[in-house]
């Protein structure tokens, strides 16, 4: 037993009881052979990081185009939320958009990237200082569907441009805590971005109003058409109770009569009391469809930005720098290494 702990001690690395001086001076060592390295190849890192400089600096300045944001913040609801989030997840999914249990304005965050409500802000025309006249964003951002079939030919544009929008042009973003939903817009122009943001929440909004299916809407459609026919039943039993009260005048001596003038009368007042009902439901379920309708809160529309957001050019020109001494250091450093292993792997 004691031979197997003795050996596992041995197993044991040693302790480094080196000063901090002597551990210092041994990094110094390591480190040396690379700095040397620095230093003898200092002229071509200067030299191609100047030529990178140089580079950045061109594209910087005369190859990148300025950008404007604009932003529009729409709030959340503070009605009945059963009935708005029933609502509007009905609008989600003719929309295409699945969704789960979320704030209203998190499947508006779905529903305003769906083709529905964008369709309406591509081919709608905007004025811009690149063209005369007002132009759809299709010919704006000189998109070709290269198709003979027109019909193919303007989807495959549409769906071009949609892909362009959903990846660097619209960004929608809720706040977790408020549940805020801010649709931002990036054009090349001021104007544009703001004009384009501000129809982007109005197609939404058109959406909402125009294509919403609530349970009162449909409650209201059957119960309206229930009681047509009530109606037209109630006409006819009247009728019939007429004619009958005009066909025997003395019904008191003949039992049958009597009875039958009885299922008849019985028969209007319960057709009757079913029409009063219906109405009254009917009314009430047309005061819910407008009370439930769901209302776009937008805080405040898009304005001309004026200031540009980007490209932000000292921060691009100082990470590319960085990043570009880092990468020649390193090769340079390391370009005898890599040569040395690529050696052993050959063999």
């Amino acid at each position: 037993m004691s031979a197997k702990i003795e050996e596992q001690d041995t197993d044991l690395e040693p302790e480094d009881n080196r000063s901090f001086e002597e551990k210092f001076k041994s990094f110094i060592e390591k480190v040396k052979p690379y700095t040397k390295k620095l230093w003898s190849n200092r002229k071509r890192i200067i030299i191609l990081n100047t030529a990178v400089l140089i580079l950045t600096l061109v594209y910087l300045l005369f190859l990148t185009k300025p950008f404007y944001q604009s932003t529009v913040t729409i709030l959340p609801e503070y009605g009945s939320k059963s009935n708005m989030l029933s609502q509007i997840s009905g609008l989600a999914s003719l929309a295409g958009v699945k969704v789960g249990d979320s704030a209203p304005t998190e499947l508006y965050q779905n529903i305003i990237t769906s083709e529905t409500v964008l369709q309406e802000v591509v081919y709608s025309k905007y004025k811009t200082n690149e063209y005369s006249d007002s132009v759809n964003l299709i010919k704006y951002f000189e998109i070709d569907g290269k198709d003979e079939n027109p019909a193919l030919k303007k989807r495959k544009e549409f769906l071009a441009l949609y892909e362009i929008l959903l990846q660097n042009r619209i960004s929608t973003n809720v706040d977790r805590m408020t549940k805020i939903l801010s649709v931002s817009v990036t054009m090349p122009e001021a104007q544009l971005s703001a004009d384009v943001a501000n129809k982007l929440v109005k197609s939404l909004d058109l959406y909402i109003r125009t294509q919403r299916k609530s349970y009162a809407t449909e409650q209201s459609f059957y119960i309206e058409k229930r009681t047509q026919q009530i109606k037209d039943s109630l006409s006819y039993a009247e009728n019939k109770l007429k004619s009958f009260r005009e066909q025997n005048r003395v019904t008191i001596q003949s039992p049958n009569l009597l009875l039958e003038q009885g299922r008849l009368m019985r028969n209007v007042e319960i057709l009757q009391t079913v029409f009063v009902e219906l109405t009254k439901q009917l009314e009430i379920s047309k005061i819910d469809q407008i009370k439930d309708a769901p209302v776009l809160n937008v805080k405040e529309y898009a304005k001309n930005p004026v200031i540009k957001a980007g490209p932000k050019r000292a921060s691009s020109l100082i990470t590319i720098m960085f990043f570009s001494f880092i990468l020649s250091s390193l090769y340079f450093v390391l370009k005898d290494d890599v040569k040395k292993f690529v050696r052993i792997v050959r063999g």
